[in-house]
């Protein structure tokens, strides 16, 4: 599996992490949320080797603070929070950081012995 389509794997399960901790915590209202879900891979990207861009609905990140229309952040309101986002995202990336270490010190040091004979 080359750069693209491990990165490629990787964003689709974040996407399907996110829509299982959606249901998990009963967030859907109108589906629109878990329908907005994209990504994208891009290589080479001004300077950068690889990115990977989310896009999603942006009340999404109202309902994981527990906000939104006529409840402020920090106000104390019958909404609660539905940590769908956070949590996933950042252990996902940790899990991505993994996977891609091995792989490419592996391959490094595949070169180095192949250059060392």
């Amino acid at each position: 599996m080359d750069k693209y389509e491990t990165l490629e794997a990787w964003a689709k399960i974040v996407i399907e992490r996110w829509e299982n901790r959606i249901s998990d915590l009963d967030a859907i209202d109108s589906g629109k949320l878990l329908d907005s879900f994209k990504h994208r891979v891009i290589l080479d990207a001004n300077g950068d080797t690889e990115k990977i861009t989310f896009t999603f609905a942006y009340y999404g990140r109202f309902v994981e603070l527990g906000v939104g229309k006529y409840v402020p952040a920090g106000t104390d309101s019958s909404r609660k929070k539905k940590p769908w986002y956070t949590k996933v995202f950042f252990g996902q990336v940790n899990q991505l950081a993994r996977i891609m270490s091995e792989k490419y010190g592996q391959q490094a040091t595949g070169h180095i012995v192949e250059n060392i004979k």
